[in-house]
């Protein structure tokens, strides 16, 4: 009996003939007239996944085979008893494969396509739940049952003596993955493990044409396998690598021996050329060494051309004050002020109008200076150098921002004795820089010395003294 196992994806009415893996078959399977076959259906949904017998649960299947439209003739091939559902596959016994609407639909033809349309109905109806149509190839004969060489059983079929003599008498069988690049079959008496998806079939000293390709059913699936890495080791330089399964032939524990590598040389790279090309080529770096000795020679693409620039002048002044007067262009001890203009065009004599813009910077300080010695004197007497004043018969209070007041108009001192006394650069603070210089190096102030006694002028009551 021939089987043919078809894979459909059932999205819709037009079911598309697909492998087990959901992918898209071109070459349609067919069955041969006159023998009895089952044709055997796994339906998939959009997703490649298998439908459930849930989903094929009807209480009636109609299938029928037709190479037209016209629902008024009778379908070249029908069944409508003994359709079953097993395990999700949907099987239809064609025990009928010789009818004589098929025999007058395929005529002398070799083979025809026809289509085929599968309905199921639910309990108590009439009209379909479930259609779907597809295609299928039927292949005509050369003879009737009962005739020819080997002779057939009276329904058209053979046993399994007969098939074995067929392929006993030099049937040379091939197998395909897709049913378009073939490969004869492995000649060792069994049939091909390798996995195969179609085979075909033709009497070697016949030399006939080669019989349609006929699907293969899938076998069962395998147990899942497992393989992991076991012992790695390390192997004499210029050995032979080697790999041992040391597991079974299901759970495989591989033991790798690995070849130890050869010391490579150490590589060096050097710069060879480096040339400049136009600004409209690429760069580019070429290795003119070796793969361990490189030599690189670079080609660099000029860079664009800048703008054009533009002149500048700079002009320097110098004057005695921040606001320019005793302007000169040349520099001198006197002119401590620097100011510098800068413009696009030459001025042939700048003048202090041409900096009216321009900031004055002092740049040149007070040369190193030390006053001279200080110098007290009234009406009678003038003393010079002197290290320290004392003021008798006076009063001192404090004055603002660190001023020493000296009241000398004390009760009986009279207008006359008060004019004998100089005044001391009045309300001028003392300081450190009091007589100092105006350089870093110049003689610094005398210090302010405060004074609570004085041994030998202990009859004066009220005194102040200070150097400077």
């Amino acid at each position: 009996m021939q089987t043919v196992t078809m894979y459909l994806r059932a999205t819709s009415v037009k079911a598309t003939l697909v492998d087990e893996w959901n992918q898209t078959v071109s070459v349609l399977p067919a069955l041969t007239r006159g023998l009895r076959a089952e044709l055997v259906l796994k339906l998939l949904d959009e997703n490649g996944e298998r439908l459930g017998p849930e989903r094929l649960d009807y209480a009636s299947w109609d299938f029928a085979v037709a190479n037209d439209w016209d629902t008024e003739t009778t379908p070249q091939l029908r069944v409508s008893e003994g359709i079953e559902v097993v395990d999700g596959d949907i099987r239809i016994p064609l025990t009928e494969t010789n009818t004589e609407e098929l025999v007058a639909a395929l005529g002398k033809s070799e083979q025809g396509t026809f289509g085929c349309e599968l309905a199921g109905f639910t309990a108590g109806e009439t009209n379909p739940e479930f259609l779907i149509q597809f295609d299928i190839i039927v292949r005509n004969r050369r003879a009737d049952a009962g005739t020819g060489r080997p002779v057939p059983v009276g329904d058209g079929s053979y046993t399994a003596a007969q098939i074995r003599a067929l392929f006993g008498a030099s049937t040379e069988i091939q197998i395909s993955d897709d049913a378009s690049s073939w490969r004869d079959a492995p000649n060792d008496g069994g049939f091909p493990i390798e996995p195969a998806k179609w085979y075909r079939f033709r009497n070697s000293l016949a030399g006939h044409d080669w019989s349609d390709p006929i699907p293969l059913p899938p076998g069962p699936r395998g147990q899942r396998a497992t393989v992991e890495v076991g012992t790695v080791d390390t192997l004499p330089a210029g050995s032979a690598a080697t790999v041992e399964n040391v597991g079974d032939e299901n759970d495989a524990v591989l033991k790798f021996g690995i070849p130890q590598g050869r010391a490579g040389t150490a590589a060096t790279v050097e710069v060879g050329s480096v040339e400049m090309v136009a600004s409209d080529r690429p760069a580019e770096v070429h290795n003119s060494g070796t793969a361990s000795a490189a030599v690189l020679d670079f080609k660099i693409p000029r860079g664009p051309a800048g703008e054009t620039g533009h002149e500048a002048y700079l002009y320097v002044a110098y004057a005695e004050n921040t606001d320019g007067r005793g302007f000169s262009l040349e520099p001198a001890a006197s002119r401590k002020y620097r100011a510098e203009l800068q413009s696009d065009a030459p001025i042939e004599n700048p003048t202090l109008a041409d900096f009216a813009g321009a900031t004055w910077v002092k740049y040149v300080g007070d040369d190193e200076t030390v006053y001279g010695d200080v110098l007290v004197a009234d009406a009678d007497t003038s003393v010079a150098q002197v290290t320290r004043i004392v003021f008798e018969n006076a009063h001192i209070r404090r004055g603002i921002a660190g001023e020493v007041i000296v009241n000398f108009k004390e009760a009986g001192v009279t207008d006359e004795e008060m004019d004998r006394y100089a005044v001391i650069n009045g309300r001028t603070r003392l300081s450190s820089w009091t007589n100092g210089g105006g350089g870093q190096s110049a003689t610094p102030g005398l210090t302010v010395e405060n004074h609570t006694e004085i041994p030998a002028l202990a009859a004066i009551n009220n005194y102040a003294a200070f150097i400077g």
